[in-house]
């Protein structure tokens, strides 16, 4: 399986995300690198995940994927039915990572 990969640079700061997703029936799990900019506004699309794993909407519902974050916040947020990725809450890249190059 193949996830795609933007080649395409960001303006800006960006906050890259490195999401594990599990597919339970397949006993496999695929890694997924995301860059999202600093100044990403809430409800700014990230990714189709389900599009990104081979999967549909509902394969992925069935699977009940979610989203389980490391820290406090969730700054991400996961539409079960579509698979679409959006951000939730707008991210500060000092708070997260502080000086620390590149933050991922």
């Amino acid at each position: 399986m193949e996830l795609r990969k933007s080649a395409e640079r960001l303006p800006g700061r960006a906050v890259a995300l490195i999401l594990l997703l599990l597919c339970v029936s397949g006993m496999r799990a695929e890694t997924a690198l995301y860059s999202v900019p600093e100044e990403a506004e809430r409800g700014s699309f990230v990714a189709n995940i389900a599009k990104d794993l081979g999967l549909t909407g509902e394969e992925l519902s069935a699977r009940q994927a979610r989203l389980v974050p490391e820290r406090e916040k969730q700054y991400l947020q996961l539409n079960q039915h579509t698979g679409d990725l959006v951000v939730r809450e707008q991210m500060d890249r000092e708070e997260l990572c502080g000086q620390t190059e590149p933050c991922l």
